[in-house]
């Protein structure tokens, strides 16, 4: 079991380098201590649900980043975009595809 906790910490360690986020930021995102997320990356320390929920809902990733790190990321920065339109309002959504569209048409 312990092999598994060691796991979860290096994919929630290497997602967090991925999206450029600082031990601190993604702390601050999930609502924990920084002393927490570096006992969860680097102690094999395994959070509750809600703060597994936090940690992936504040870097905007998919859990299967998390869960099935050893599978090659497809695409990251398009996932990672996808996942994050799923957060967005109705309005965020119109406002996003009238640029869009805009940065499209001057190509």
């Amino acid at each position: 079991m312990e092999h598994e906790h060691e796991h979860f910490g290096l994919a929630i360690k290497r997602a967090r380098l991925d999206c450029g986020l600082t031990q601190e930021a993604l702390a601050e995102l999930a609502g924990i201590s920084c002393r927490y997320l570096i006992a969860i990356e680097n102690n094999g320390r395994i959070p509750k649900l809600p703060i597994v929920y936090r940690l992936i809902h504040g870097m905007h990733i998919s859990a299967d980043q998390i869960f099935y790190s050893e599978q090659p990321p497809e695409g990251t920065e398009r996932a990672q975009l996808t996942h994050m339109l799923e957060s967005c309002s109705d309005r965020d959504i119109r406002i996003l595809l009238g640029t869009v569209r805009t940065m499209l048409q001057e190509q």
